[in-house]
């Protein structure tokens, strides 16, 4: 059972970086093709923490909580099919830390000209547009 939990928080897990890689593109795209929802400021707000809680993590040296909770319910139990080895090959870089540091400090910088560039709608009141 314990493994069936581990795919679900797995597959939340990939959304999430799905989320966040697949946006750093889409906002700029969205932006310029008059994408209304890309100027969302909810969703731009969530995209930017996302990656500010991810530089921090990397900048202490912890680990994510998902991870950990996988990791946790798989019990050290190899990954035994090949959905899942494939979202862990796409996810999961063997790569020093410093090089995280610098991925994520560049992603960070990244949204943070997009937020001027490609400013988010603070006017409106409405939640999705």
């Amino acid at each position: 059972m314990n493994i069936l939990f581990s795919e679900i928080v797995l597959l939340l897990h990939f959304c999430i970086f799905l989320f966040v890689i697949i946006s750093f593109f889409l906002i700029p795209i969205g932006y310029y093709q008059k994408w209304k929802w890309v100027e969302n400021r909810y969703y731009r707000s969530i995209h930017i923490i996302l990656m500010g809680i991810i530089f921090i993590e990397t900048i202490l040296g912890f680990m994510c909580p998902l991870t950990i909770l996988e990791n946790f319910l798989r019990n050290d139990t190899k990954v035994n099919n090949k959905f899942s080895e494939i979202l862990h090959l796409i996810m999961y870089w063997d790569l020093p830390s410093y090089q995280f540091i610098i991925l994520y400090l560049l992603s960070l910088l990244y949204l943070i000209l997009l937020w001027f560039f490609c400013k988010p709608d603070f006017k409106k009141n409405k939640f999705l547009q």
